[in-house]
């Protein structure tokens, strides 16, 4: 691809070099450079990207994206104005922001894949991979071949890509796209973060429909939101960008985060919304948590109204996340029922995932990781009156000490029994997160003890569990690892109860 051609969808103040440069490739990381690559510089948390610009063109970048008055832009606009070699091996970009920049940039290096799909981003604090999942669940059942990018992972069809983060960078996501459109996906549902937001990302994308499933405080600190503000006004700008907003009513900042809308505005709740679940019961059986509700549509006379919805999960929040994917899929062509039938089935890896309910011991893995989240399952199990509730838990290095002592208080008001042990500590000393962990549960009076490797406090639950209990793993849910100094080791809780039981039961 010549660069002129890309040139059209950008604003950009400078090109040094010639607009018939040829582009083959397009990236962030120049570790990652090819010859023939375009090299975008990114400032990021811990590294500024300008910094590689030198060695992405050692590796044959043929183009290099940089921000006019960063330092580094400047050293190197000096060799390409000048009689030095870089004036005829490559070019230099100069934009006003290299993130509002690489987004376009990436999109029509990759011929806009999204423009030819029918698309929904769900967002906010909690839900958005059990909304998205339901929704992929619905589509697919309709006979529409559906993409799926998220906290999990990118599935098309069955083949799953791993990513870097719930929203991936743009040339990732671009990438990706592009593989879902050329393998025959008319539909794509995906997670937009409030970092994938924040960092421009999902920069200059259009989504058929937008989905807030709620909002609490969370990813504020150093590196992600400098405030609760800037959390819930990055949400907000999903909805600047979508034909319909599908909103949980029943969320105390659903009026904030859509003050700002363009879009149509449809709701959903327990008790109001254009979407409502009435006479909701539990379900239980030594398989399965789960619930069924009666859909109520506010508007006389729509398809759908008073159809009864299974869910194979538990709680009143996934109740919620269904009325979402219901009311996104309707707005889609999927009638109710199709959608009612299709949820009966849904499986969620590490979202209420019960692993085993041998001998009505029920042994669940989740991925809750905050105390607002670890409340709501919680309190959610209880309801489903166990014998016992025994949780095990950690909390992430590197992140919020207020969100230990909280998930600490949570356990201890909740669980009968709570198990403290790692949680992918990354750089920080074990020892001093499960201190602050402890000191949230003793603010309870909660019953606890204290395993710290993650593997042998598995095992001590399932090992003390008895008939009646339900035990759940909390906080990695879905990930495959445990992470530690820097270096990742292969770690499941899934596996690692299905071992235990193994052995115990």
């Amino acid at each position: 691809m010549v660069l002129s051609s890309l040139l059209s969808h950008v604003g950009y103040i400078r090109l040094r070099g010639s607009a018939g440069t040829n582009v083959t490739g397009i990236t962030c990381d120049s570790r990652e450079v090819k010859a023939g690559d375009m090299f975008v510089c990114l400032e990021g948390f811990r590294q500024d990207g300008h910094l590689f610009a030198g060695e992405a063109l050692e590796k044959g970048a043929s183009v290099v994206v940089m921000e006019e008055g960063n330092r580094e832009a400047g050293r190197l606009e000096k060799q390409f104005s000048g009689s030095g070699r870089r004036q005829t091996e490559a070019a230099l970009l100069l934009v006003a922001s290299t993130r509002r920049a690489f987004s376009p940039l990436a999109a029509a290096f990759y011929g806009y894949p999204l423009r030819s799909m029918t698309s929904v981003a769900v967002t906010g604090t909690k839900g958005k991979t059990t909304t998205a999942y339901m929704l992929r669940g619905i589509l697919e059942a309709a006979g529409h071949k559906t993409g799926l990018i998220g906290t999990n992972g990118a599935f098309l069809g069955k083949e799953k890509l791993s990513l870097s983060h719930t929203t991936p960078e743009a040339h990732e996501l671009q990438r990706i796209l592009r593989e879902m459109k050329d393998s025959g996906c008319t539909h794509v549902v995906m997670e937009v973060s409030s970092q994938g937001i924040k960092t421009e990302r999902v920069a200059d994308l259009h989504f058929q429909c937008g989905i807030f499933t709620n909002l609490s405080p969370d990813h504020i600190g150093p590196g992600e939101h400098e405030s609760f503000e800037d959390y819930l006004y990055q949400k907000s700008r999903l909805f600047l960008n979508c034909d319909t907003g599908i909103v949980n009513r029943d969320d105390r900042w659903a009026g904030e985060v859509t003050a700002r809308a363009s879009c149509r505005l449809l709701t959903y709740g327990l008790s109001e919304g254009d979407f409502r679940a009435e006479d909701m019961a539990r379900y239980k059986d030594s398989r399965m948590l789960g619930c069924e509700y009666r859909l109520r549509r506010a508007v006389p006379g729509s398809g759908g109204d008073g159809e009864t919805v299974f869910l194979p999960l538990p709680g009143e929040y996934n109740v919620r996340n269904s009325l979402a994917a219901i009311a996104a899929a309707e707005r889609l062509g999927v009638p109710v029922r199709t959608a009612a039938e299709a949820l009966r089935g849904v499986r969620v890896p590490g979202r209420m995932e019960v692993v085993s309910g041998n001998n009505h011991l029920w042994v669940i893995v989740d991925y809750a990781h905050n105390e607002d989240s670890m409340e709501n399952l919680l309190k959610t199990l209880k309801a489903y009156e166990p014998r016992r509730l025994i949780c095990v838990f950690g909390c992430g290095g590197n992140r919020s000490r207020l969100r230990r002592t909280g998930m600490g208080r949570a356990a201890g008001a909740w669980a009968d029994i709570s198990v403290v042990t790692e949680d992918n500590s990354r750089y920080e000393p074990l020892g001093e997160i499960l201190s602050f962990i402890e000191e949230g549960i003793r603010e309870t009076g909660g019953e606890y003890v204290v395993v710290p490797d993650r593997r042998e406090a598995i095992g001590y639950a399932v090992r003390h569990g008895k008939v009646g209990d339900i035990i759940a793993i909390i906080g990695k849910g879905h990930e495959e690892y445990q992470e530690t100094k820097g270096l990742r080791t292969p770690f499941s809780d899934r596996e690692e109860a299905l071992r235990a039981l193994s052995t115990y039961k």
